[in-house]
Parts: structure tokens; sequence; C-alpha cells
């Protein structure tokens, strides 16, 4: 069994009915080679800096183990590579998966007059990884954990859709991400298995989007370095619901030079402490332990 894979002028519906009932779908030459080669060059300026001095992650609330060995990671990447990171936001394909995977309606009174309101989306987290021989697979997981939504069997609902744009060929030996196909629909009684897994295999250019609610990880990296194909490059650019933040923009209306003077229960209840599943996060960590990163 694999993942459908389908060419990125596909009609919209027909993406969306194989990630209603798959939970995910390949969409093959979602980018040029030109704009893969692109968008390598700009990573492997940061991927060399980041060799020289690594930043490692602080998110244990998603367990000790959630990111794999041999892994270097670009964080805040709509920072570091603007230009490649706004094309694939900027896609209309991107566009049309977000929009319609993370709608929601909901109706209320107000006052004499019945009001709907239909949510959109926002970009929730840009970041890229360079795989390398030897690291582990992940611990299979659903992304929109981190805005703890309740486990309900069957439903369609998520706050987190996901996109992988491959940089590289990626391989079921070079550690194509694993997923569970339908496991989107499972209740909490259903426990995600390694064995049940399948290689999301693509090559450079094509797009996996994903459900958040789809039972997934990173594959095993079992290549021998030098070898065709022994590095996988992806382009992670996720979007959640809009709603899925407070209601004022805090952290653009408190400048960092004020923010810092305050206790730290303050700053925790004003946002600038990682939520319970990692969400709020400045380079993984507490928004308070990263001054240097902000930039107001």
């Amino acid at each position: 069994m694999s993942l459908v894979t389908l060419s990125a002028d596909s009609p919209i519906e027909s993406i969306l009915a194989i990630m209603r009932r798959d939970g995910g779908v390949i969409i093959k030459d979602f980018m040029s080679q030109a704009e893969v080669e692109q968008m390598n060059s700009a990573a492997q300026v940061q991927f060399d800096a980041l060799k020289k001095k690594p930043d490692p992650a602080k998110l244990a609330e998603l367990g000790a183990d959630f990111y794999a060995s041999n892994t270097t990671h670009i964080r805040g990447m709509l920072a570091k590579m603007p230009e490649e990171t706004s094309k694939i936001m900027l896609h209309p394909l991107w566009h049309a998966i977000m929009s319609e995977t993370l709608k929601t309606t909901t109706q209320a009174w107000l006052g004499d007059k019945l009001l709907t309101t239909e949510s959109g989306y926002v970009l929730s987290l840009a970041s890229a990884y360079h795989v390398a021989p030897g690291a582990q697979a992940q611990v299979l997981h659903r992304d929109h954990s981190i805005h703890c939504p309740p486990a309900q069997e069957n439903s369609l609902y998520t706050t987190q859709v996901g996109c992988l744009v491959a940089g590289t060929n990626s391989t079921e030996k070079n550690g194509a991400t694993r997923v569970i196909p339908g496991s989107h629909l499972w209740g909490i009684d259903k426990r995600p298995l390694p064995e049940l897994t399948i290689p999301a295999v693509m090559e450079a250019g094509s797009a996996l989007f994903w459900l958040g609610s789809l039972y997934h990880g990173a594959g095993a990296n079992t290549c021998t370095p030098g070898e065709p194909d022994d590095v996988r490059i992806l382009y992670g650019v996720f979007a959640c619901s809009d709603f899925a933040r407070p209601e004022e923009a805090i952290h653009l209306i408190v400048p960092s030079s004020l923010a810092k003077t305050w206790p730290k229960e303050v700053l925790e209840r004003a946002g600038w402490a990682k939520g319970a599943g990692g969400t709020g996060n400045v380079h993984t960590a507490h928004p308070y332990e990263r001054w240097e990163d902000m930039v107001c």
C-alpha cells in the first residue's frame, strides 16, 4: 500500500477527497526543479551555520525522544529564508488545501441576529530539516495534539495541517515520513504501531500534505554516507486554524524591553511561555528564555 500521488494541477476536490479518506496525499511537482535548487542553496547556508553553532531543541512537552538524532533544523524559516518560504505560502494549491481543511463554521446569536462565522488559517510553523544517515525513526504522533483537541472517532476536525516539500528524493531508505493511512479517523482506543506505517516516498519538488490528526513520524535514515540520496532535505510549512491564538496580538503590542521587566508569572500568563503542547515557542524554548531572538 502507498499514499496516493496526484499531480499539482489536479482538481482541488479530488485532492481533498483523498485527504478526507486517507488523511494525507502526495502532490507531484509541487515545485519546479529550479525552485527546489534555489531553496536548497539558501538552506545550505543556514545548515552550515547550524553545524558550527548547534541550537538544540527544548520541547520536553513532546517527549525526550521526539526529534530524531542526526537531524539539523532550521527554525523560524520565514525570517531566515523569506523569499523561499513565501513562495510555498503563496502557492495556489498550498492556499487552497489549507483554506479548505482548516475551515470551521460556527453560528451564534448576536442579539436578534444569527451570526455565521467561518475561520481561516495562519502559518503555524516554517522549518527545514537535514536528515543524515544514522537518524533514528521518530515516534508516531498527531500534530494537532499541540492544541489539545478532544479525540473524536471518525471526525475530520483538525486544528493543524502539515506540508513537507521534498528538497531531495525521499526514499524509504533515507527515512521518508511514515504514515498510517486512515488513522486520522481513529479514536483514542487504537494505538499507532510502527508495523502499520507506510513510507511517503516522493521525488524532489513533490509535497506531502496531511491532516493534523493523522498518525505519522519521520522514518530512520539507514543509508551509508556517500551513497545516492543519503541525505533527506525537507521544508515544512504548516498552517493552523486562525483562532488558535489570543484575541489581542499581545506580543506585538508590548515591546520586549518592557516585558523583560515583568515577573515570570505575568510573562507566563501573558503568553511569553509555551503552551501545554509546546505552542508559542521561540526556537522550541519559552519566549522569555530567548529575548535575543525577538525583533519587537
